[in-house]
């Protein structure tokens, strides 16, 4: 083996050690009977290859509709929601479900807030008026909604919601769009790098067949044993 091919597959073996990194917290094959809900239709998604599969034609949507989904506020119901989206658009179901990950509940009041006060300054500028709440007053109503002890109007809590699903969706496809153009570049890297391997290889083996080519020998130094002391 040539000095470029141990580093290529160096390389190649160090960034599928982060990516092994980073599914070790999404559900994978083995695991995703653990998750509530979603484990019941565990044997289904097993059978479904295009779901595990981490190629650009099914990261991409996963990568769009994970973050779109993230930033709407239906907080509690994301994670049934991408199960069947990634059926639905046969998109990588770890990269999916793990974007809900960031709506959590230390983060699922600022990122709504900041959905909603870009979704209100974007609707303001067509035309539409929408009330400025302050953080307080934003968490009081979050923690109403998820009790479920509605002190406003219907009417009201729809715009609200509303507001934060325009605001949401945009910031949603702005990370969406840039996350996959990173990925398409990573995915082009790691294919170029697994060529130039693979070319490499074939180079040395031609070379061998042709008999120009000396395989490297490599001496393994053994410690020397001491004799033990012999007393008369």
């Amino acid at each position: 083996m040539t000095d470029d091919e141990e580093f290529l597959r160096a390389l190649r073996r160090g960034r599928i050690a982060r990516v092994k990194r980073i599914l070790r917290w999404l559900p994978r094959k083995a695991t995703i009977h653990r998750y509530p809900i979603v484990g019941r239709f565990a044997n289904s998604a097993r059978k479904h290859g295009f779901l595990w599969s981490f190629r650009t034609a099914e990261a991409l949507p996963a990568l769009y509709a994970g973050f779109l989904l993230a930033f709407t506020p239906i907080y509690g119901l994301q994670i049934p929601i991408a199960f069947f989206l990634a059926l639905k658009l046969r998109a990588n179901l770890p990269i999916l479900v793990g974007l809900q990950m960031l709506t959590n509940p230390l983060t699922a009041v600022p990122i709504y807030y900041a959905g909603y006060h870009i979704g209100r300054i974007t609707l303001e500028l067509v035309g539409f008026s929408f009330p400025h709440l302050n953080s307080s007053e934003f968490k009081l109503l979050f923690d109403h909604i998820m009790t479920l002890n509605f002190g406003h109007s219907f009417s009201f809590l729809a715009r609200i919601l509303t507001v934060i699903s325009v605001g949401g969706w945009m910031i949603g496809l702005l990370l969406g769009t840039v996350s996959a153009m990173l990925y398409r570049l990573g995915a082009q890297e790691l294919i170029k790098t697994y060529g130039r391997l693979q070319g490499l290889q074939q180079k040395r083996l031609d070379a061998i067949a042709r008999g120009e080519f000396e395989l490297r020998k490599t001496r393994i130094p053994f410690p020397r044993q001491k004799r033990p002391r012999t007393t008369e």
